[in-house]
């Protein structure tokens, strides 16, 4: 292969490292998004069952609060927590297609350098 094609394949491949890399500090990124999201809604859902259903308890909805009932705000929790987790799910599996891909891309790389080093020799 001629140093312009090499350079080319070079170029390509890391691209497409530094391509999987970001996305999966994007994953790690999301992933640690919804299980704060997951551990929020637990110590929530904790704090309102220790509470009398006579309390009145009040939702956010953007700048201003709703009054909602014990159940409602309940029913809310266990939404949010099955949504993180099956988005927890959704970005494991897309976190090891990404390894994977970055770990073909990297061996992808090695044999390249390897191939231009035996070149080099001959």
């Amino acid at each position: 292969m001629s140093d312009d094609t090499m350079q080319q394949i070079y170029m390509r491949v890391t691209q497409r490292i530094q391509s999987d890399r970001k996305q999966l500090s994007q994953i790690e990124a999301q992933t640690s998004g919804n299980q704060r999201e997951i551990r929020l809604a637990a110590l929530t859902k904790r704090e309102i069952e220790g509470l009398d259903t006579s309390v009145p308890l009040y939702k956010s909805m953007g700048k201003m609060f709703v009054c909602e009932t014990k159940a409602s705000l309940l029913h809310d929790i266990e939404t949010t927590t099955s949504e993180a987790n099956a988005m927890l799910e959704a970005l494991e599996k897309k976190k090891k297609f990404v390894a994977r891909d970055l770990e073909e891309a990297t061996g992808n790389l090695k044999d390249l350098v390897k191939s231009s080093q035996a070149a080099a020799k001959n």
